[in-house]
C-alpha cells in the first residue's frame, strides 16, 4: 500500500474515532480509498468501521425507537479504529495487527 494511501486511510480512520466526520462523509471517503487499494487490511478496517457505525443504529423493539449505543462496544470500536490506525502509520504487518486486535 502506498504511503499517502495509508496516511489517508489512517486519518479517515481517526477521525471516525474521534466522531469528527458525519458516518455518509466516512463511508463515501472509505470507498473511493478501497476501490483503488486492495490490500486485507481495507478489508479488516471496513469491519470494524461497520460495527463501529452500526453502534448509532440500534432500534428499540418497541416503535423503533433509535437506542443509545452501547458504551462499552462504542469505545471498543473506537480503541479498534485506533489500532488500526496506529497499524497504517507504523507499517505493522497483518498478523500482528490481528494479534492485537483480539486484545481490544
Amino acid at each position: 500500500m502506498e504511503l499517502e494511501d495509508r496516511k489517508n486511510l489512517a486519518a479517515l480512520l481517526r477521525r471516525a474515532a474521534a466522531q469528527t466526520i458525519p458516518e455518509k462523509d466516512f463511508w463515501a471517503a472509505f470507498k473511493a480509498l478501497s476501490e483503488r487499494v486492495k490490500e486485507p487490511v481495507v478489508d479488516l478496517a471496513f469491519e470494524s468501521a461497520g460495527h463501529y457505525w452500526g453502534n448509532f443504529h440500534g432500534r428499540s423493539i418497541f416503535f423503533l425507537i433509535p437506542l443509545q449505543p452501547n458504551r462499552g462496544q462504542l469505545i471498543q470500536g473506537r480503541n479498534e479504529l485506533n489500532l488500526i490506525a496506529e497499524a497504517l502509520e507504523g507499517g505493522w504487518e497483518l498478523p500482528l495487527l490481528k494479534a492485537k486486535l483480539k486484545d481490544v
